[in-house]
């Protein structure tokens, strides 16, 4: 009993081989008696115990491999594979004995996404509406790489279940670890109708809508994060924006819920919360729009635009000794009200709003020169509370010495992030940033 295959294909699509495997075994048995008096019938002769095999490319669970040698066995619902491609390396096993497509267990040493296929993972997840259309997952990766982005070590645990409020595929773990920074999150995504009451009450929640107003009903994905950062500059760099920042170790963390799959963030339904802690770094000096957001941050255009005299603070990039921020996200716009860079020759102190999707901004920034010690400490005092806002803050600043108040610059941030418009500030910016906090 029993077939064992050994191939050698330019193609090879194991999809196909099964559904057609299916379709015979399931023939059989609407048919007579008869036609399977020899127990496992033609099935048997399509669907192998054992296969090894080379092919250019190899298709499986809707995922195309390229330059494959694989070695798979069979032992009843379950398949036991050591592959080697491009993408994958190391050893599979998937046991599909449940309801769905089971679950896939995989200790490799490399597991590569091309940025060339993000286009067929994106049809072929929008294509699916139950979290059922995804097996759960026990993956380890020594080497993960993302659309050209080395992540590293990758450990990943998600299961499909069934729960009181419908179905669900729950991200129990999932850690990105590198020598730059490590990654901790879990969360769920939710399909069906549990996912529009879910929405329509953040909507409600976050931007005074009402429920029955979702855009996308059937998706919902929510996620709980921690960011421990070893080496900020040298991250962005691994993440494609190389020469923005030197340095700077702390962390960030929070939680975020967006309408739409788990692996496609949506910006424009992006909402949540997130806090922010950094020290001892400095914004590196870029081209003006090529740092977009982080740029504004690094505040070069003040120097550029307004002719200040903070030149040597700002122009050759801002140096600071911390960075630390609260803010929340609504339908894809950042409020704060609590920004505060800490700096060698000045303070800085940030609250408005930003909106990611369109790259706009609606800022007010205070910029404190520490003109001698006793000024510096009033301000540090202040500045390492991560909490307090910035109205909040300049009014004890200039309670405890009101000379202060004529050495405090403010201005305003509009424009989109690639050319900021910056002037004086006229007390007129928008209450955003307090609004974002309530």
């Amino acid at each position: 009993s029993g077939l064992q295959m050994n191939v050698q294909m330019r193609a090879m699509n194991v999809d196909a081989w099964r559904s057609l495997s299916s379709h015979i075994a399931g023939n059989e048995q609407k048919g007579s008696a008869d036609s399977a008096s020899d127990g496992a019938g033609i099935a048997q002769y399509i669907d192998p115990d054992r296969m090894s095999a080379q092919a250019n490319e190899l298709t499986v669970l809707d995922k195309k491999l390229e330059n494959v040698v694989v070695g798979a066995y069979r032992q009843k619902n379950s398949w036991q594979a050591n592959i080697d491609s491009n993408q994958v390396s190391g050893h599979i096993s998937w046991d599909h004995s449940g309801s769905g497509l089971g679950k896939v267990t995989a200790r490799l040493t490399q597991l590569v996404v091309p940025e060339s296929v993000a286009a067929d993972v994106s049809e072929i997840l929008e294509g699916k509406n139950e979290a059922t259309s995804i097996p759960a997952l026990d993956v380890v990766a020594d080497h993960f790489e993302l659309f050209n982005k080395k992540l590293g070590r990758l450990e990943l645990q998600a299961e499909n279940a069934r729960s009181a409020q419908g179905r669900e595929w729950q991200i129990r773990q999932l850690t990105l670890q590198n020598p730059d920074a490590e990654l901790k999150a879990s969360g769920r995504w939710i399909t069906s109708g549990i996912a529009s009451g879910i929405t329509s009450g953040i909507a409600s929640a976050t931007v005074g809508g009402t429920p029955g107003t979702s855009a996308d009903a059937g998706n919902l994905t929510q996620l709980s994060y921690a960011l421990n950062i070893l080496d900020a500059g040298k991250l962005l760099e691994r993440l494609g924006s190389p020469n923005l920042l030197r340095a700077g170790k702390g962390k960030m963390e929070g939680d975020i819920t967006w309408k739409g799959l788990p692996f496609a963030l949506d910006i424009p339904t992006l909402s949540g919360k997130l806090s922010l802690s950094v020290g001892a770094g400095q914004f590196l000096k870029v081209e003006p729009g090529a740092a977009k957001l982080l740029g504004v941050l690094s505040l070069q255009a003040l120097p550029r635009l307004l002719k200040l005299d903070f030149h040597d603070v700002f122009s050759e990039g801002f140096a600071f000794d911390s960075i630390t921020a609260q803010a929340n996200i609504k339908q894809g716009v950042l409020y704060t009200d609590s920004l505060k860079m800490r700096g060698v020759s000045a303070t800085v102190l940030m609250e408005g709003s930003a909106d990611i999707a369109k790259e706009t901004q609606n800022l007010r920034v205070v910029v404190i020169p520490d003109f001698n010690v006793g000024t510096a400490s009033v301000v540090y005092a202040l500045a390492v509370n991560p909490v307090i806002g910035l109205g909040t803050f300049l009014a004890q600043l200039f309670l405890k010495n009101p000379v202060m108040k004529v050495l405090t610059f403010q201005y305003q941030v509009t424009g989109t992030w690639k050319d900021p418009n910056v002037s004086k500030f006229d007390g007129k910016l928008p209450q955003a940033g307090q609004d974002g906090n309530k």
